[in-house]
């Protein structure tokens, strides 16, 4: 029998979407050595914009927002959700 390995994360039950999604988008803009200031440039976004993204309070997002935030980092929307 061939044991399955542990995954490398592990996803808090607590944590709400609105939060699941702006964990992913400061990591993968940190991985991208992406400023804020630059990433939300290429948005089209205000830096407070960006900000109140990455702290999870603001939260009105359209499917459009979401696949422009995939699109500036270089995944998938997917990406966004895991």
């Amino acid at each position: 029998m061939i044991a399955m390995a542990a995954t490398a994360f592990a996803v808090n039950p607590e944590m709400t979407g609105a939060m699941l999604i702006a964990s992913n988008v400061i990591r993968l803009r940190r991985i991208r050595n992406l400023s804020l200031e630059v990433f939300a440039t290429r948005l089209g976004w205000s830096v407070a914009e960006m900000r109140a993204l990455e702290t999870s309070d603001k939260f009105n997002l359209a499917l459009d927002d979401i696949d422009n935030l995939a699109q500036a980092l270089g995944v998938e929307p997917a990406a966004l959700f895991v």
